[in-house]
């Protein structure tokens, strides 16, 4: 079989000949268009030029903040965050152990002047916070929890409890808001396969599951949520004298003394955040990934995320 002749390459002559051809073929049909041709080109030039002038600008203006944020940023990447996460432990941990999960509108400055308080008068200071400027924290705290989907079979509760607190009836919030959360709080464990329905004790299977035990700043936050939560639903015989702090058994079972505060109800109300905050922002599958470290700044609360 002959191999097929390979097709001639034009010669140099040749190619002229047909560049000059085609321009002479296409020039009457691309001429109507020119002026809009044009008019592109000026605009991608005037375009490119713009832009040009915003880039140097741009560089201009942020230089200054990129230079002042380099040695923050490169903080950020050298920092020992496991010291970081131990530095900021006790705080958290003294505040749960005091009653309190730490509302959103505590700053992280603040939340370490804490540990020179004594329970009194960290009670006296949230109280203060919430009830001032007729209650405005308090309201906030509400609208929380009713854009919370998964307390949302309690939303006319909240919202009663809420009104309650605010008119002075702090003592008739504390029942209810103490059934929402153990309601949540075992819900939110039997998705998580933690659980069965039929379990009564959820703080014992939350402490089993230890997601407070990874040295990471989630499980500071599971740490502090778990000593507020084993303070309130402290195991405690209806023989003995009743517990000196708020307590879910003789409270529900009708067994303690009706001598409520009114912060005993605002750290009740402010803990479904927490719970909200552990289950759902937290969560067990973060918590639970080996290769999760502390990689990012310090949270201000334990609450709410903004």
């Amino acid at each position: 079989m002959n191999a097929e002749t390979p097709s001639p390459v034009p010669s140099a002559p040749e190619l002229q000949t047909l560049n000059q051809y085609l321009a002479n073929a296409l020039a009457p049909s691309l001429m109507p268009y020119m002026a809009v041709i044009q008019a592109g080109q000026s605009y991608l030039a005037e375009l490119g030029a713009t832009l040009a002038l915003a880039m140097r600008e741009l560089d201009r203006v942020l230089k200054p903040f990129l230079d002042e944020m380099r040695p923050i940023i490169q903080q950020f990447a050298t920092a020992d965050w496991n010291a970081i996460i131990r530095a900021h432990e006790k705080p958290f941990l003294y505040v749960a152990n005091c009653g309190w999960t730490l509302p959103d509108w505590i700053g992280l400055e603040e939340l370490h002047s804490f540990c020179s308080r004594s329970p009194e008068e960290l009670d006296r200071h949230f109280v203060e916070g919430f009830m001032a400027d007729d209650a405005e924290n308090l309201r906030e705290l509400g609208c929380t929890l009713k854009g919370i989907p998964e307390l949302s079979q309690w939303h006319p509760l909240i919202d009663e409890i809420i009104a309650s607190i605010e008119a002075g009836w702090f003592r008739v919030a504390i029942p209810p808001t103490f059934t929402i959360i153990e309601g949540y709080l075992s819900s939110a464990l039997v998705k998580a396969s933690l659980v069965s329905a039929k379990n009564t004790r959820p703080v014992e299977a939350l402490s089993k599951a230890k997601w407070h035990e990874n040295e990471t700043l989630d499980a500071v936050y599971w740490k502090a949520g778990l000593v507020f939560l084993s303070r309130i639903f402290e195991d405690s015989d209806f023989t003995q004298q009743p517990p000196t702090f708020i307590n879910r058994h003789w409270i529900l079972h009708g067994r303690a003394p009706v001598d409520w505060t009114l912060s005993d109800a605002l750290r009740l109300v402010n803990s479904l955040t927490t719970l909200h905050f552990l289950f759902v922002t937290i969560g067990k599958p973060k918590l639970s990934d080996p290769r999760r470290n502390m990689q990012a700044p310090v949270q201000l609360s334990l609450a709410r995320q903004n």
